[in-house]
């Protein structure tokens, strides 16, 4: 998710990382399919969810896959 540029729409394609973070991000809605706005992509990145903000570390930013959303 790093690679995303600040306040981009990307969609989740995966979360790689250990069991409790997969579950941790799935409970914040960080789900692959899901749809989520970048507010800030590095140091501990910020992303909209829902129209919640929330702050993730970088480790978990590294855990999640994106593709940007087109069109």
């Amino acid at each position: 998710m790093e690679d995303a540029a600040q306040s981009a729409q990307v969609r989740v394609v995966g979360v790689s990382g250990g069991r409790r973070l997969v579950h941790r991000l799935a409970a914040l809605g960080v789900v692959p399919g899901v749809v989520l706005t970048v507010v800030r992509p590095s140091g501990p990145a910020l992303i909209m969810v829902g129209g919640a903000r929330i702050a993730v570390g970088r480790t978990a930013a590294q855990a999640i896959e994106v593709e940007a959303v087109t069109g």
